[in-house]
């Protein structure tokens, strides 16, 4: 997942290490980090399998040389294969599907509409799980009542969050497929 976002904002132009730890930071959200001990052995396996180049950015004089990362050819072509990869249903769907989004305007209008359409298959399955366990509990009707009430109150609260996402996807679904993009 922080490959793709790599190459991703490399595809933008050349970045030091520093900015490129900021922008991830920023774009992952206040309760998620990244730590240099995570993000420079990335940017070294990069380097390593010929997807980045490492330049030595002089920057001002009598400050300590910088280093600078460029894409190469081999890394806009893993860039490419990474945004067309199926997404995964698991914990970091959401999160990679929005590092997807970022670099829609990279990628051509199959891409774009094929991982929609998985991010929408995605908020189904966990709509519908979220659905089955509230019938569930209005079958069983656990106890104590007071938590079964709450845990409800989770269930809509999730379902209309759910709801909400697959609606904004469908949208975003035709305005892709009716635009001349």
């Amino acid at each position: 997942m922080y490959e793709l976002f790599i190459l991703g904002e490399l595809m933008t132009g050349d970045k030091h290490g520093y900015l490129l730890q900021d922008i991830l930071k920023n774009a992952v959200g206040p309760f998620r980090q990244i730590s240099s001990g995570t993000l420079y052995p990335l940017l070294s396996r990069l380097v390593e399998n010929g997807l980045i180049r490492q330049l030595a950015d002089e920057g001002k004089e009598g400050a300590r040389p910088r280093k600078l990362y460029q894409l190469t050819e081999t890394g806009r072509q893993r860039f490419h294969e990474l945004m067309a990869q199926p997404l995964e249903h698991n914990a970091e769907a959401e999160l990679l599907f929005h590092f997807k989004m970022v670099y829609f305007l990279y990628v051509p209008k199959d891409v774009r509409l094929a991982c929609l359409e998985q991010y929408l298959k995605y908020l189904q399955i966990n709509l519908h799980y979220i659905t089955g366990f509230e019938s569930k509990i209005l079958l069983y009707k656990p106890e104590p009542e007071k938590e079964r009430v709450q845990l409800l109150r989770v269930i809509d609260h999730r379902k209309h969050v759910g709801a909400a996402g697959i609606r904004w996807v469908e949208e975003e679904i035709e305005r892709i497929k009716s635009s001349g993009e």
